[in-house]
């Protein structure tokens, strides 16, 4: 079985002087494998599947586009966490302050497996704003009713979480209040790493 994530950011500027960058982003996601199983009367029987989703944003606000980036590494300490501050605080690829009005793609992969030496099988849980209290929780991305910001996904090592809203609407950003997205080391022992991509639009 094979299973396959992609996300490709392709950056350009606008002339030397551009204030302005224009991004043309695809998301790519495939699973697939063969299946097979030996028979008494007609020996192997194979069956083949597959589900694959590849689409484009082109650069725009709307349905289908998007306007920003965020990609980062980090490494945790055990039981360290990190608050990403969706709103303000981030920097793309130029160093230009990053503000998401909604994000388009949360794509977070549980790198320990690969960037620790030895390897470690870190636990990685995603959301539960600040602090993992629950404070200013980016979790529109979870759940749209009955939110009480402690909602969180558990990406293991070598796992990988990604969401894709290509839609007007995607999820929701709101400065000071829905705009902490935090990434914790459930791990009370060995330290963890990860990999981010955010995508998203300014308006």
């Amino acid at each position: 079985m094979i299973l396959v994530f992609g996300l490709i950011a392709f950056v350009a500027c606008l002339g030397m002087m551009a204030s302005t960058m224009d991004l043309t982003s695809t998301v790519f996601c495939k699973v697939s494998g063969t299946g097979s199983k030996s028979t008494d009367l007609d020996g192997t029987t194979k069956h083949d599947f597959s589900l694959s989703r590849n689409t484009s944003l082109a650069d725009g606000t709307a349905a289908d586009q998007a306007d920003l980036v965020y990609f980062d590494d980090g490494e945790l300490a055990a039981a360290a966490d990190v608050d990403l501050d969706l709103a303000g605080t981030l920097s793309d690829v130029f160093g230009d302050t990053v503000t998401f009005a909604r994000i388009k793609v949360i794509m977070v992969s549980n790198v320990s497996d690969e960037e620790q030496s030895p390897a470690t099988d870190a636990i990685l849980s995603v959301g539960g704003g600040t602090g993992q209290d629950g404070t200013n929780a980016f979790d529109t991305w979870i759940t749209s009713t009955a939110a009480n910001g402690s909602e969180r996904v558990f990406v293991r090592a070598g796992g990988t979480l990604l969401l894709f809203a290509p839609d007007a609407t995607a999820y929701a950003v709101t400065a000071g209040t829905i705009d902490i997205l935090n990434i914790l080391n459930t791990d009370g022992a060995d330290a963890g790493d990860y990999s981010i991509a955010l995508i998203g639009v300014s308006t």
